[in-house]
């Protein structure tokens, strides 16, 4: 009997100081219980650029919104800059309705000198 596939994943990685928070999959209940406490060890660092790439994300739902709320509470508090690099017209629309997209500064595409796999990184798809 194997561990089942959470259905979400994050992966993460610092490129010239910024971290970016590439998520993948379904951001819901499960992957906001999973996955905030390890955003928030992440984003440990005080002022430092936090790209977050919603590009693989196939579905949001109110445990994924609350999720990207907790992470620009976290920013905030840390005095971090957060962007969100937009997602499939699917997903963004979620953002729109619930008008949170307003909330964020928001990026079409990853920008050139961020999308590469170089620096630090790692990957949460399961639970631990």
């Amino acid at each position: 009997m194997g561990t089942p596939d959470p259905g979400f994943g994050l992966h993460h990685r610092v490129v010239d100081g910024s971290i970016v928070l590439t998520f993948r999959g379904e951001l819901d209940a499960w992957a906001d219980l999973e996955l905030a406490p390890r955003i928030a060890e992440l984003l440990d660092p005080p002022g430092v650029d936090v790209v977050v790439d919603l590009r693989q994300v196939s579905f949001l739902d109110a445990g994924g919104l609350r999720l990207l709320v907790r992470i620009k509470g976290l920013a905030v508090a840390r005095r971090c800059s957060l962007r969100l690099v937009r997602s499939s017209p699917r997903v963004w629309r979620v953002l729109r309705i619930t008008r949170l997209d307003r909330s964020f500064s928001v990026l079409d595409g990853m920008p050139a000198d961020l999308d590469t796999p170089d620096g630090c990184e790692g990957n949460l798809n399961r639970p631990a």
